[in-house]
């Protein structure tokens, strides 16, 4: 490699290459000045091209630079000498013809160079430009019939467009149009192609006249109809297109509509036809027309997508909402087309969306037939059909159609029926709203047995919805079996025979708790109180809850009493109604002190202070002066304290409770309970709380 103090860069070698450079000696420019000098340098000349010629006879750039030299020297002889030697090596050679056409026209040899592309273009009679420049040289010298002789003797050959063209533009500038047109007659038989037919008519709209047009948009369209498989459809179709919009300009709007119509029929699948046919009656149609043109467009349009795509099920829907509002004798059909060809591609192991989207055409399907036609046996044949041979009820099922077949039998009053489908529904793919509707059908009918066994069936089906227990035992409730819903409750919230979340298990004992209440049960919802306490983790909320049931409720000896007094009572007399007196405010007091202990004993002053602000307000309403001065007595002191919490510094609120520091402030009657509940004081925990009270005073 170079170093870096010795680069080749291209310059070097440029450099280097231009110094290498040979230079080339100028040639001498030689002056003649007499007849001998120009003989002599004529034969040195001749001498080297002969030379050159001898040794690559085949080089025809030579052959025409000799003859070009001769010419310059004015022997004509010499030089078409040279031509015709030349033309013996290769006659084919374009441009020598051409050379020696124009060296012969330059020096006005007219018949010679006639005579030469004469000979030229029957040679070679297949090269466009001696045509041209033969055509060219007698239009020139104005022999029109010469130039009309040479354009059919031309065109007798089928040659290219370019020369029927040049023909056609020639009898233009003649105004010889019947010329043209029989050129044009002739020219379309050799190429009966869109592009010329379409010349054929600009001529017409120009020169002609409205019935000339018209016969020759009619031929163009036979001719090019006959020539249907050679030819493209799109290119017919603008043919027609323009056939008819041409007759639109002549305000033969009958005409055009019939164009349109005959070329839908001939090709209903072309879109071009069907969009040109939408802007025609939207230029020159009436409402109805118009709206006619835009539904046949988007008919198409949307089979179109369909073909190319048969899953697409919002397309299909779309496609089924035109069928139904403007062609509904096409509705039934189109149905069959919708669920076949739509599951054709449609496999077993594809997503559920794409089955379900799949099933709601056949929901609509089946709604049509049962609301529209109402035809029942149709409608039953094609629920059988969807269920049995379609679903593939171990990959994928449908709820809703389950639910509609069922519905359907209800409706045809064939309760059996839709028995059986909601039986088999259950058992093939069991499912919540399967079972709903079951358990509602039978409730309707009165057979609660049914409804029992369902229940139990459902339960079965899933043991931790807590909407399957509570659905059960209000059933129960409702029809009066106290035993039957009390069972259903425990074992609802026996963990050991379901395990149930906390949450359930708490809302299940609310609605325990109501039950039991509704039928006066109340020993037992204080029992279940207990229970409540200890699934809800014992919250003020619920001690609360606790208290209010026990100062709204009767005990054993006033629910008696009423009971008695009610059976004392006439028919027409009001029944007793229980009114709350000092008994049951007691046993509410009970409850707020125990709470009140509890939550001591907890160390949970906050939850304390609920209690204690619920008891001042139970007080407030159902105490005397007595019960609520000892109680202001008892209401804890807010204390503001800042602690530091990973590095940050807080303020929180703690509560002294006045009973704290004296504890006989508690009154005598509620001491027994709270020795109850203190069946062995936490000293350590006690002694904690002393030094904490200590520290915040000081």
């Amino acid at each position: 490699m170079a170093t870096a103090d010795n680069q080749i860069t291209a310059n070097t070698i440029l450099s280097d290459a231009f110094s290498q450079k040979k230079v080339l000696k100028p040639v001498p420019k030689v002056d003649i000045i007499d007849l001998e000098e120009l003989k002599s340098y004529q034969l040195r000349k001749r001498t080297e091209y002969e030379s050159c010629l001898k040794r690559n006879r085949l080089d025809m750039g030579q052959w025409m630079r000799y003859a070009l030299w001769e010419v310059d020297q004015h022997d004509f002889q010499r030089a078409r000498s040279v031509f015709e030697r030349a033309l013996l090596v290769d006659s084919s050679f374009v441009p020598l013809w051409i050379r020696y056409i124009t060296s012969e026209l330059k020096n006005k040899y007219v018949n010679h160079a006639r005579n030469l592309l004469e000979r030229a273009v029957s040679t070679l009679p297949r090269v466009d430009k001696l045509w041209y420049q033969y055509l060219f040289l007698e239009e020139s010298l104005e022999n029109w019939d010469v130039v009309r002789a040479l354009y059919n003797k031309w065109i007798s050959l089928e040659p290219a467009t370019g020369a029927w063209d040049s023909y056609i533009e020639f009898e233009i500038r003649r105004e010889n149009f019947s010329a043209v047109r029989d050129i044009f007659a002739r020219y379309v038989l050799v190429y009966p192609q869109l592009p010329i037919w379409m010349k054929w008519i600009g001529f017409e709209k120009v020169y002609g006249d409205i019935a000339s047009v018209r016969q020759i948009y009619s031929l163009a369209v036979d001719t090019i109809v006959r020539y249907e498989q050679a030819m493209d459809e799109n290119g017919i179709s603008k043919l027609l297109v323009s056939f008819a919009n041409w007759e639109a300009t002549q305000q033969e709007y009958e005409r055009c509509i019939s164009i349109f119509t005959l070329a839908l029929e001939k090709w209903p699948n072309s879109q071009f036809l069907k969009d040109a046919k939408v802007q025609h009656e939207k230029k020159f149609g009436d409402s109805h027309s118009i709206q006619t043109s835009v539904t046949l467009k988007r008919k198409s349009r949307y089979k179109q997508l369909l073909l190319e795509n048969s899953r697409d099920y919002r397309t299909w829907w779309t496609y089924l909402d035109l069928i139904e509002s403007y062609f509904p004798e096409e509705l039934i059909p189109e149905f069959e087309r919708a669920v076949s060809v739509a599951s054709q591609p449609l496999q077993k192991e594809v997503m559920d969306v794409e089955w379900r989207s799949y099933i709601f055409l056949w929901l609509r399907y089946l709604s049509y037939v049962e609301l529209n036609l109402n035809d029942t046996s149709l409608c039953r044949s094609l629920y059988r059909r969807v269920i049995n041979d379609v679903i593939p009820h171990d990959k994928f099922t449908s709820n809703k159609l389950w639910l509609m077949n069922s519905e359907f039998e209800i409706r045809q009053e064939n309760i059996s029926a839709a028995r059986k489908i909601l039986g088999r529904a259950i058992g093939t793919c069991p499912n919540p709203e399967l079972f709903q509707k079951y358990i509602q059908l039978e409730l309707n009918l009165k057979e609660f047995d049914r409804v029992r066994k369902l229940h139990e069936k459902f339960i079965e089906y899933d043991p931790i919805s807590m909407e399957n227990w509570l659905n059960y035992a209000k059933l129960e409730q409702e029809l009066g079996d106290e035993q039957r819903m009390r069972s259903i409750y425990t074992m609802a919230l026996n963990k050991d025979v379901v395990p149930l979340p906390l949450q359930d298990q708490v809302k299940i004992i609310e609605e325990f708790l109501s039950s039991e209440t509704e039928f006066e049960n109340y020993n037992n919802a204080r029992q279940l109180y207990r229970q409540y306490l200890e699934l809800g983790r014992y919250t003020p909320s619920i001690w609360i809850s606790f208290a209010m049931y026990q100062s709204s409720t009767p005990t054993d000896k006033q629910l008696s009493q009423i009971l008695s007094e009610s059976a004392d009572r006439e028919d027409d007399e009001e029944a007793v109604e229980f009114e709350s007196n000092e008994e049951n405010f007691d046993e509410a007091r009970k409850i707020y002190e125990e709470a009140l202990v509890y939550f001591k004993e907890k160390g949970e002053s906050e939850s304390r202070y609920r209690i204690m602000t619920a008891f001042v307000t139970f007080e407030k309403r159902f105490g005397n002066e007595e019960t609520q001065k000892a109680l202001e007595k008892r209401i804890p002191i807010p204390i503001k304290k800042k602690i530091i919490e990973n590095n940050i510094e807080r303020e929180i609120i703690e509560y002294s409770f006045p009973e704290d520091q004296l504890p006989n402030i508690v009154p005598d009657d509620h001491k027994e309970s709270v020795e109850d509940h203190q069946e062995k004081p936490n000293v350590s925990k006690f002694l904690a709380l002393a030094k904490k009270w200590k520290e915040t005073q000081g």
